[in-house]
């Protein structure tokens, strides 16, 4: 029982030094990895399942368009999102 006690007396230290490490550089690129795989992740769900704006078994061709045009949306974003990280890093590095 006192084991428990001591981790939840550290707990308020232990939160803030992990906050300072989310937020350090390593921590970010940790953070933009992350937002890279559920943003994929999302779209993939999307495109598998069986509730669309538009369903495929009804409209045909036009319901796999909404797919299609979820998934060059989410691309775009992750495009967006990784030039201004490189962007970041790049100004960075020379300053």
């Amino acid at each position: 029982m006192l084991q428990w006690l001591d981790y939840i007396y550290d707990l308020p230290t232990l939160l803030r030094h992990i906050t300072s490490e989310f937020f350090s550089v390593g921590g970010l690129m940790y953070m933009f990895r992350i937002r890279i795989v559920i943003c994929f992740t999302g779209a993939i769900m999307y495109l598998i399942s069986p509730l669309d704006m538009i369903p495929e078994a009804v409209f045909g061709l036009f319901g796999l368009l909404d797919d299609v045009f979820v998934v060059l949306l989410v691309a775009i974003y992750i495009t967006i999102i990784y030039r201004r990280f490189l962007a970041n890093r790049w100004e960075e590095e020379n300053f």
